[in-house]
């Protein structure tokens, strides 16, 4: 019998990141934000072996060739004008009833009556994957979905059945499935049935599923080692067909990719001069920063302490808007007061209120500096690469009845991370080499998949914070190495001002908590180690935001 299909399918993937997002933060869509949009996928449990080192992907070649079977021809579509069949490809994990990633779907196909002969629906389509879930229970969902069209009747999306098929064998050893013969046996009803807790192991022979007759899948699933060579340009768990563009990879004669994958080729870029202005002043957004965060805190670890900011980190990753290219670099940022010509660099070039006049407080010469340059070396001309920035800070909390900065070995227990701000950049090689981007805060989602602190409402406090905004980011870019040292050579004699001393704040009176946008209560404390809180100069390493958490 055919299911209808009202909405999304509950659990799936689809269903889960799809949040509505506010009219007025939803960014200029270019390339790469059509991509980041589309590429959103529910991430698996991770839970299953804690203490084991993270296994290397698994590449894996699906070929869904044609279905077969009077199941096709279901009664809900007799009366209907026009039908059109689909295949939904989703991952399973049967131990925590979860679909992740993301569900791939195949362009609409007619349905073929021959006389004499079952209904067949031909695909022909080719779908690669990555997948470190090496386990028995991580099952590919394959779903019949039937598109009906009817005079003044709205399309309908019926299930005509879906089929089971196991990536990974009792020793986790990925399994080589070929269909010839009788293929792959359907299932009666939708893959929601899937999250009902009678449907226990084994799934396929649980007697709350019925296999359909005479009605089958031809597919083939296979490794695909080739796919080894493009690991840093494509995430796990998305399928991608063989007529999908991903960034970074040459496109095919022949149409297919993925088959023999072809790298474009990178390009190395120099970011010198590095700046962040948050506004009104430096000194006025981490003094408000710390207020909240004792309020957002009270009764909490910050209870009868006193917090400061231990570090100002900057993470720089370059983005195909799938995934970063290379774990993003880890950079300190020092409070400076700069120069006069780097203070108007980077407020009256940037961050202008509606009527035109700059914000009150920008021009107090506080920035935040990156005193080394960024190398670059995974750049590559594709309107889809961009260059992603987040600010991260990291706070200690200093106890004792004289509220002093603890020591090294009580602070790294009491050592946590919060992400400020991000940004990005999508490079133009003739452009301006003088770069100046607006910093982002709030509920957008980000390519870190981490929440970011919210700007205070304008009704907090006083007029000069009624006029805040995010702050900007500013830099000058180079693809020249001599251009670069040449201009390290001319900027090291400048900058020479002393370091803001860490701002400290006594616990104030608790206001409420509604005003701020941190991360949930039980994500944020992340203890650092006394390599990581002593950092100074971090270079290729793995992003250690806080909170790992879908926006």
């Amino acid at each position: 019998a055919g299911w209808m299909r009202g909405g999304k399918r509950a659990g799936s993937p689809e269903a889960e990141v799809k949040h509505p997002v506010p009219p007025h933060l939803v960014p200029r869509m270019g390339e790469w934000h059509k991509i980041f949009r589309q590429s959103l996928t529910v991430p698996p449990r991770n839970v299953r072996r804690p203490n084991l080192p993270l296994q290397q992907s698994v590449p894996f070649q699906c070929v869904l060739k044609s279905v077969h079977g009077n199941a096709l021809k279901q009664k809900l579509l007799e009366n209907t004008t026009e039908v059109a069949f689909q295949l939904h490809l989703s991952l399973f994990d049967v131990a925590y009833r979860q679909f992740f990633g993301r569900t791939w779907k195949s362009p609409p196909r007619p349905l073929k009556s021959v006389l004499g002969q079952p209904p067949s629906v031909v695909f022909n389509e080719t779908v690669y994957f990555l997948t470190s879930s090496c386990h028995p229970g991580v099952l590919m969902v394959l779903e019949i979905v039937a598109t009906a069209k009817g005079q003044d009747v709205a399309p309908q999306e019926v299930g005509c059945g879906f089929g089971l098929l196991r990536l990974f064998n009792g020793k986790s050893e990925p399994v080589i499935w070929n269909s010839e013969g009788k293929g792959l046996p359907l299932y009666q009803g939708t893959p929601r049935a899937l999250l009902h807790p009678l449907l226990l192991e084994p799934i396929e022979k649980n007697k709350y599923l019925t296999v359909m007759e005479n009605t089958h899948l031809q597919c083939t699933l296979q490794l695909h080692p080739p796919l080894e060579a493009i690991y840093h340009l494509l995430p796990e768990n998305i399928p991608v067909s063989s007529g999908q563009k991903v960034p970074g990879i040459l496109a095919s004669p022949e149409g297919d990719s993925l088959q023999k994958p072809h790298l474009m080729k990178t390009q190395t870029w120099y970011l010198d001069k590095l700046t962040v202005h948050l506004y009104p002043s430096l000194e006025k957004f981490e003094e408000e920063l710390l207020v909240l965060l004792m309020n957002e805190q009270v009764n909490s670890i910050l209870d009868g302490t006193s917090l400061a900011i231990q570090e100002r980190r900057l993470h720089v990753g370059v983005h195909n808007g799938l995934c970063f290219v290379q774990p993003p670099q880890v950079v300190v940022l020092v409070p400076l007061a700069l120069p006069e010509a780097d203070r108007a660099r980077g407020s009256s070039v940037s961050m202008r209120r509606k009527h035109g006049s700059p914000l009150k407080g920008s021009a107090e010469g506080q920035a935040l500096i990156l005193r080394s340059r960024i190398h670059l070396a995974e750049m590559v001309p594709h309107p889809a690469f961009g260059v992603v920035f987040l600010l991260e800070y990291v706070f200690s909390v200093a106890s004792g009845p004289d509220g002093k900065t603890p020591s090294m070995t009580s602070l790294t227990a009491a050592a946590y991370m919060h992400s400020i701000r991000w940004a990005l950049w999508q490079p133009v090689l003739d452009a301006n080499p003088e770069v100046v981007l607006p910093l982002r805060g709030g509920p957008q989602r980000n390519p870190h998949h981490v929440l970011v602190y919210k700007t205070p409402p304008a009704t907090m406090s006083s007029e000069e914070v009624k006029q805040v905004e995010s702050g900007t980011l500013a830099f000058h870019f180079s693809t020249s190495s001599e251009e670069r040292l040449g201009r390290a050579a001319k900027t090291l004699g400048v900058k020479r001002e002393t370091s803001l001393p860490p701002k400290t704040k006594s616990p104030p009176v608790a206001s409420p908590s509604e005003q701020f946008s941190f991360l949930p209560r039980g994500e944020t404390i992340r203890p650092l180690s006394k390599a990581q809180v002593a950092l100074s100069g971090v270079r290729n390493r793995q992003s250690s935001t806080c909170g790992r958490s879908k926006l």
